[in-house]
């Protein structure tokens, strides 16, 4: 929906029929389709709109599971968490919802819970490749590696094709030591996917431990051909070059690997850093610190969620032909954004008001 027309539908979803006490729309489709509006702009009111037409629909299981997709898509983890278990209470038989819950978990790092609802999945039927692919991710990660090895043999048993359950079975093999079963599997990754440099090194990995030091040369010479900046294929070509004999060209890569290891480290740390900062800057300005806020997101100048968070601290504050020149300066870094155009569009309107 283009921007105009999406502000029309909210200025009409939030004038008729509405109570009078609170503001909002009575009818409980009205307030379900506003809260769906309000999500896709990343409008702060989103949240309330779907409380309060879940308040007015509570055994509307889609609604309730849309807002949890709504919380995990604005960080709020525990609380989308704790939607989604609720909707599951209401549907203990749907095997669906619990799968998908569970792929959720597991993108967390909650494994063990990540487990639980995906095997309940499996036992009641639901065990598509998928399913099967993310509960053995999970067994793995809590450490139950003969039965995570079963898991992802059933899912590529049900998909054959896909190189990303032969490249994960093919890694927890490596790690339990079965060189051999790691190499068949992670060889077939490799021909349905002939551009992944990752596969490609674990594949070299597994023949260096079957001791087939030619074919993981080779292997991992590919894998640098398709990322020539990756660290791990720098240092697992020096090594084997070294324990090969070959020091001077061994060096090389070794040398090679430190210096993009180190961009690697930076460019995380960066990121990491980034994304702490940010997430504080949003904090603050839930508590309402909106100076505090401001400072935070003014860490990030040249970033449009740094520009979005910063613009909604100074309308906070009243200042806002400020605020109006963060989201345009945020919009040339980022043109295609609905919410940031939305956001501006709502904040130039206050400042002629004032």
């Amino acid at each position: 929906m283009n921007l105009p027309i999406l502000a029309l539908a909210l200025s009409v979803l939030a004038s008729p029929q509405q109570s009078a006490a609170s503001g909002w729309p009575s009818d409980a489709r009205e307030l379900a389709t506003l809260a769906a509006h309000y999500a896709d702009v990343e409008d702060p009111r989103a949240t309330e709109a779907y409380e309060r037409a879940i308040s007015a629909t509570p055994g509307n299981l889609p609604l309730r599971v849309e807002f949890a997709e709504f919380l995990w898509r604005i960080r709020e983890l525990d609380r989308g968490n704790s939607q989604m278990e609720g909707v599951i209470r209401l549907a203990p038989d749907n095997l669906k919802l619990k799968a998908h819950y569970g792929a959720k978990l597991a993108s967390q790092g909650k494994y063990r819970q990540a487990a639980e609802q995906l095997e309940s999945a499996r036992r009641g039927g639901f065990d598509n490749a998928d399913v099967l692919y993310y509960l053995g991710s999970a067994l793995w990660e809590t450490g139950q590696l003969d039965l995570a090895a079963t898991r992802l043999r059933e899912a590529a048993a049900k998909a054959p094709q896909k190189a990303a359950i032969r490249h994960r079975l093919g890694r927890l093999l490596i790690f339990q030591g079965q060189a051999a079963a790691a190499v068949s599997e992670l060889s077939r990754a490799a021909e349905l996917d002939p551009a992944s440099a990752e596969i490609l090194l674990d594949l070299g990995r597994a023949l260096e431990a079957s001791r087939d030091l030619p074919r993981a040369e080779a292997a991992y010479r590919r894998a640098l051909e398709l990322d020539p900046q990756g660290s791990l294929g720098h240092y697992l070509l020096g090594t084997l070059l070294a324990r090969s004999g070959r020091r001077e060209e061994a060096e090389e890569h070794i040398a090679l690997y430190r210096r993009a290891f180190q961009n690697e480290q930076e460019q995380r740390f960066r990121a990491g850093s980034r994304q702490a900062e940010l997430n504080l800057g949003w904090t603050k300005l839930k508590e309402r610190r909106y100076e505090e806020a401001l400072a935070q997101f003014g860490r990030h100048p040249d970033d449009a969620e740094a520009l979005r968070g910063a613009s909604q601290a100074l309308s906070a504050l009243g200042r806002h032909a400020e605020a109006v020149r963060a989201l345009e300066r945020a919009l040339t870094i980022d043109p295609e954004s609905a919410a940031l155009r939305y956001a501006l569009d709502r904040e130039r309107e206050r400042l002629e008001k004032k």
